[in-house]
């Protein structure tokens, strides 16, 4: 990997482009080792290929990092930071390509390296970001986590004020993907979703409406999860009580 280390300094795309696909070809072969002497300083230099210009060249750089997360796995957990920011952009490239690997880093990440609690409050600022599809991918991204590890291993209400927030977002495709996944967290976890909405948090009538109608239509499909509880009961003082 040192070789490549003193090689990662160029400003060319072109050598870019022949480096990256270079260490892509080393790094797909298990045998390969993966010392280096800089392994730091090697992630950090692969990281700063992800805000390139160059669709290309910002490909490489998240193709790179998502293989040292599979070689390393909890190694990488000291160098997460260094790449939220440049992978959370790469969520609202205007090539979807590039949106899929920066998803599927983030994925890699969960799978390999950090738990997707931890990740995923790392990267709530993309629920506020400057790019609308990085609004709609992280909601995206929320959703295939619920798919893949379960509602029991989030805390669910920690993400539920961003993703309200998000019903207004003044992007239609943002506010589609919010109510999207606000019907999924409830087809994994059931009417106490239904009652904290309407209790805990101000969601315009006409909002709501639109909410109960799809959650109603979820349950009666019978694609509820087995994690969904179905009935709630309320004791005297008005608290809510699974039933």
């Amino acid at each position: 990997m040192d070789e490549f280390c003193l090689k990662l300094r160029s400003g060319d795309a072109k050598k870019k482009l022949d480096l990256g696909s270079d260490i892509i070809n080393y790094l797909e072969d298990p045998e390969n080792s993966i010392e280096c002497e800089d392994i730091g300083g090697f992630i950090d230099s692969v990281t700063s290929w992800m805000t390139s210009s160059n669709f290309k060249v910002s490909q490489n750089g998240l193709d790179i990092i998502t293989h040292l997360v599979e070689r390393l796995g909890q190694g990488f957990r000291l160098y997460i930071n260094t790449l939220i920011g440049p992978a959370t952009d790469r969520l609202g490239d205007s090539r979807e390509s590039v949106r899929e690997k920066s998803a599927l880093l983030f994925v890699k990440l969960m799978e390999e390296t950090v738990e997707p609690q931890i990740l995923l409050e790392k990267l709530t600022g993309a629920y506020t970001h400057k790019n609308g599809k990085v609004r709609e991918e992280i909601l995206n991204l929320l959703i295939s986590t619920l798919n893949s590890h379960s509602s029991q291993s989030l805390k669910i209400s920690h993400f539920l004020p961003s993703i309200i927030s998000l019903l207004g977002d003044p992007t239609a495709t943002v506010r589609d993907a919010a109510v999207a996944t606000l019907v999924e967290i409830y087809r994994h976890i059931g009417e106490r979703v239904r009652v904290d909405l309407e209790r805990k948090h101000n969601i315009a009538p006409a909002k709501m409406a639109i909410l109960t109608s799809k959650f109603d239509a979820v349950r009666a499909s019978g694609e509820m999860m087995p994690t969904a509880v179905f009935t709630l009961g309320t004791t005297a003082d008005g608290k809510i009580i699974i039933a």
